[in-house]
């Protein structure tokens, strides 16, 4: 696959990853009932491992390491952020704690795709 094409899967499910995120969570807060169906969940994982099977493929066909690119340490960084807002939003029973966590997650989700865009490191 060329870099092109590998750069619009991995973007295609980055979409469809937040896209799940967001069914998940909004279901959580609502009633559950989506976020507790099976494929549900599945699809949501087997998403997010196409999306970091495709990012680790990204990095290494253009040469990028997080070492060298502060830009991919700072999104590096920031999904495991994400990834432990889910977590909050998943497990906690309380709604403020839930709605605090998925608005952490949105502004997450916009630096993301802000670093992704520019190449540019907010801190780094």
């Amino acid at each position: 696959m060329d870099y092109i094409a590998l750069k619009h899967t991995h973007m295609a499910f980055a979409l469809l990853s937040v896209t799940l995120f967001y069914t998940r969570s909004i279901s959580r807060l609502v009633s559950g009932k989506i976020a507790s169906k099976k494929a549900v969940f599945i699809a949501s994982h087997g998403t997010d491992t196409l999306l970091l099977i495709s990012a680790v493929y990204l990095a290494v066909m253009a040469g990028l390491t997080p070492s060298t690119q502060p830009w991919l340490m700072e999104k590096i960084i920031l999904v495991f952020g994400y990834i432990g807002l889910g977590l909050v939003i998943a497990k906690s029973k309380q709604k403020t704690k839930q709605i605090c966590a998925l608005l952490g997650a949105t502004i997450i989700i916009a630096a993301i795709g802000y670093l992704a865009g520019t190449k540019s490191a907010f801190i780094l």
